[in-house]
């Protein structure tokens, strides 16, 4: 569970959140048009910025940012084993996203280095999963196989995600919920039959 209450956050003159209030549970994709406070809203959920009100979360939280912030001077395995992972479940969590562990960052392209952001977050396990984009860098092949990928291991994971995507594709493909975001509140709020790429388009499209 991720619950914000009376949520209130600036940035200078600009209010993003006066009096945010929700509460997300399962797979939930947050979209919005730039610069609407998304990032922000998964900022606060990992209390890496200051902010007036309150936030729950259920368990440890992992936050996938927009970019990788892998150790240069690690190779792959080592990133993962950084966090607490096994060499085995490691190992096998890194040929899930098809990369090789003996690899170093400098040595992978974007798409290879959000796969091992991924793989890092789920050896982890549990908890609350925040993920910023976490598919931006990725072809429409490998797109899909990623989603249906992270569909699969958040199945074994369990606990909550909390999401920012531009993409309604990605949000139908992976999210149980979806909500739009504007000028700091929830404008639109999809599940169920009625969270079809269609729905969403007709919101997005207005902002």
């Amino acid at each position: 569970m991720i619950e914000f209450k009376d949520v209130k956050k600036s940035f200078g003159d600009k209010t993003v959140y006066d009096g945010f209030s929700a509460r997300f549970e399962g797979i939930t994709a947050v979209l919005g048009r730039s610069g609407c406070g998304k990032t922000t809203l998964l900022n606060i959920a990992a209390g890496l910025v200051d902010y007036e009100g309150e936030v729950k979360i259920t368990g440890e939280v992992s936050y996938i940012f927009q970019q990788p912030r892998l150790i240069k001077n690690l190779t792959v395995l080592e990133n993962l084993l950084l966090v607490g992972a096994g060499k085995e479940q490691a190992e096998s969590m890194l040929a899930e996203v098809g990369v090789d562990g003996n690899l170093y960052p400098k040595e992978l392209s974007g798409g290879m280095a959000d796969r091992v952001s991924l793989a890092r977050a789920f050896v982890r396990g549990g908890g609350t999963l925040l993920m910023d984009e976490p598919f931006r860098g990725l072809d429409i092949g490998l797109k899909t196989r990623m989603t249906d990928l992270f569909g699969r291991l958040q199945r074994d994971r369990g606990g909550d995600v909390l999401f920012v995507t531009h993409s309604p594709y990605e949000a139908c493909a992976v999210a149980d919920r979806a909500v739009i975001l504007d000028e700091g509140k929830i404008i639109a709020d999809f599940s169920g039959e009625k969270l079809n790429e269609k729905n969403l388009i007709e919101i997005l499209k207005t902002l």
